[in-house]
């Protein structure tokens, strides 16, 4: 009796670690944080009150962008966002204004929203 349970109980350690093993490699890996260099074109201070999230819209320098042609691109700002300027100084999102140039490190969501990583005003 005492051996077949420990029979019993090893292949169910062993099923148990297979499985494991097998769903850890299905999941998908977080994404590279990609970067986007431009100008500011507007700013939206975040209100809990009426539900707006806070948001940068940043258009393209360039003519092309390495993910495709987008040359304009709205960026989630969450509480984790870090903003600094040239110097490396930490600055709030009211610091960032119209026409300031940035450069946005950012993820895409799984649902294709694009949150700020960090965003750095050099001019």
């Amino acid at each position: 009796m005492k051996k077949s349970l420990s029979i019993l109980s090893g292949a169910f350690l062993a099923l148990g670690l297979i499985s494991f093993s097998l769903a850890q490699g299905t999941q998908t890996p977080p994404k590279k944080a990609v970067r986007f260099i431009g100008t500011v074109d507007s700013v939206t201070m975040g209100d809990p009150a009426t539900g707006t999230k806070s948001e940068i819209v940043v258009v393209n320098n360039a003519t092309s962008v390495r993910r495709g042609d987008s040359t304009k691109m709205n960026f989630l700002v969450v509480a984790t966002t870090t903003l600094y300027n040239a110097k490396g100084e930490g600055i709030s999102l009211a610091d960032i204004v119209k026409g300031n140039e940035v450069n946005v490190k950012y993820k895409t969501t799984a649902e294709g929203v694009y949150v700020a990583v960090s965003v750095k005003v050099t001019k």
